[in-house]
């Protein structure tokens, strides 16, 4: 994937500009912005996933809705805290902004293509900030996006290292997603967070003054 990074100085810069981004929503999209952004830079690892979800868009920040509790309930497993979040772990998603309810649905709507290709920018120049060492691509949109084509049951579990980062992929936690309801598909991803925790205790990232995860932008 070629992501293209703009100009920008800090993370807080480059979140204003996020922010303030209306592509999608100018090309027709029945999008919901604002984009939402999370996280401080440099971090070591990194949280990529799909879109927002309605809970984060209603609350004004990523990661806040029912699949994202059981994701971060995986990083519990994996030996991370609440103070992690934001700090040792930047959350992000391929589009920043909330994408809307599948027509006559509950479901979320998938982000199109060129929504995606909307934000790879700004993808592009919060890896340049942020700087992990490590990438958690959050659902099967997330991996096939980064990683070369496969299966899921070949992804989950393995890690991936490209261009000097370790890619670790994790299934989507979503209620609408079946595939964890198979045995040896949780076994997969029992084996995920198990690598995922050996990574953790393999960087041992320096501790910083921290005083609040929701004051983190």
């Amino acid at each position: 994937m070629n992501l293209q990074a703009p100009d920008a100085a800090t993370i807080d810069v480059l979140h204003e500009r996020i922010r303030a981004c209306r592509r999608c929503e100018l090309q027709g999209f029945p999008i919901s912005p604002p984009p939402l952004v999370f996280g401080r830079a440099p971090a070591p690892f990194m949280l990529i996933g799909q879109a927002p979800s309605l809970t984060d868009w209603r609350e004004g920040r990523i990661y806040k809705g029912p699949a994202a509790q059981k994701l971060i309930g995986w990083l519990r497993d994996a030996g991370f805290d609440d103070r992690d979040l934001g700090r040792t772990v930047y959350m992000t998603a391929l589009t920043k902004c909330f994408p809307g309810r599948q027509p006559g649905k509950s479901t979320d709507r998938a982000p199109s293509a060129r929504e995606r290709t909307n934000c790879r920018e700004w993808l592009g120049a919060e890896l340049a900030l942020v700087q992990p060492r490590v990438v958690i691509l959050f659902g099967k949109m997330a991996i096939d996006t980064i990683l070369p084509a496969m299966p899921l049951t070949d992804a989950i579990g393995n890690t991936f290292d490209l261009g000097g980062r370790t890619y670790l992929p994790l299934p989507h936690s979503s209620g609408a997603s079946t595939w964890l309801n198979d045995d040896s598909n949780r076994a997969l991803l029992a084996q995920a967070i198990g690598r995922l925790s050996d990574l953790r205790r393999a960087i041992r990232p320096a501790q910083t003054q921290f005083t609040s995860v929701e004051n983190i932008t």
